[in-house]
């Protein structure tokens, strides 16, 4: 290589790789900066992933309990709904009335499933 030296000497050849920017890059301020920014970054973004996972994740067990209690409500609420209320609501009507007030009946029913669907919902996010 022209310019290279031609002794064993250890600092003449690293000037020489210097002059000829050979081997691995010197740490120079920019680039020791910029760096760290990217670093900085990155460790930055992997901590908002692992924040968003962590609130985004419930235990099993919490799942469990929870449909539970649900299934349990949407039961009680099926049997009043159909057993004790259906018969006096449709009394004595013609099939389009009890037609009519069982969709009344479906509409409250769904309300209250997803007003415990949105009570549920509060309480994941607050676990």
């Amino acid at each position: 290589m022209d310019g290279a030296p031609t002794e064993p000497d250890l600092e003449a050849w690293q000037a020489f790789k210097a002059r000829q920017n050979l081997g691995r890059d010197r740490l120079t301020p920019d680039l020791g900066a910029l760096k760290a920014e990217l670093l900085r970054e990155q460790i930055k973004r992997e901590r908002g992933r692992n924040a968003r996972e962590a609130r985004e994740v419930v235990e099993m067990k919490v799942v469990e309990e929870m449909l539970a209690i649900l299934g349990q409500k949407l039961n009680a609420l099926l049997t009043l709904k159909l057993t004790v209320e259906l018969g006096p609501r449709i009394a004595g009507k013609s099939m389009a009335e009890a037609n009519v007030e069982g969709s009344f009946i479906v509409d409250e029913i769904r309300e209250t499933v997803n007003s415990n669907l949105a009570n549920f919902q509060r309480d994941l996010n607050a676990i």
